[in-house]
């Protein structure tokens, strides 16, 4: 991992105009307001915790298009959360989503997630016979992190993920990702109000 550090970057979040977040003033902090909400789309009334969670991801300020790249996010007391990184997204185009069918690598998304407080998953691709619902593969986690590292390493093309609360240990590394464009850092706070923070270089 002291390697992997050498690589740390200042990542903050991109403004958006999505009511179901609150980003904090130094753009480092992400919450989610109260999902018990009714939204519109498409002329359609949804009340969804389901849906809920693509109405609450943001996008880190900072493209990655080179290079090696580590960030780490501060998860600590939430029960749910989604992180890693993203070749960009519509924020205001709602999809149907009842199915988590954008959360996979050939769609641009290379995360993990936590639900229920105890549940970590990786997001991979479904089968040819489920193609647009993600194949969720249940995560060994010992020690639950309160402190998730970020490594992206654009000429590999492998996304890392470490337990910085169990002294650097890997979680998950999804390798030969298809970074055809630019991506960027990913944070999902989901149905919990607790936030997430991004560290700073120097904590």
């Amino acid at each position: 991992l002291t390697d992997v550090r050498r690589c740390r970057v200042d990542v903050t979040l991109a403004p958006n105009n999505i009511s179901h977040v609150v980003i904090a003033e130094d753009k480092r902090q992400v919450s989610s307001r109260n999902p018990q909400i009714m939204y519109r789309t498409q002329g359609t009334l949804f009340q969804s915790l389901t849906n809920f969670i693509y109405c609450t991801g943001v996008l880190g300020s900072q493209s990655i298009t080179s290079g090696k790249h580590y960030w780490e996010v501060d998860v600590s007391k939430k029960s749910a959360w989604i992180l890693g990184v993203c070749a960009g997204f519509q924020p205001d185009v709602m999809y149907n989503i009842e199915q988590n069918e954008n959360y996979q690598p050939k769609y641009g998304y290379w995360v993990i997630g936590l639900q229920e407080g105890v549940k970590y998953s990786v997001f991979q691709d479904g089968s040819s016979h489920t193609p647009f619902a993600p194949f969720i593969v249940p995560l060994s986690v010992i020690i639950c992190p309160d402190r998730v590292g970020v490594f992206v390493d654009y000429e590999a093309c492998t996304v890392s993920f470490f337990n910085i609360t169990n002294h650097g240990f890997l979680i998950y590394k999804f390798s030969q990702c298809s970074f055809s464009k630019p991506v960027f850092p990913y944070l999902n706070p989901r149905k919990c109000t607790v936030p997430m923070t991004l560290c700073s270089p120097s904590s």
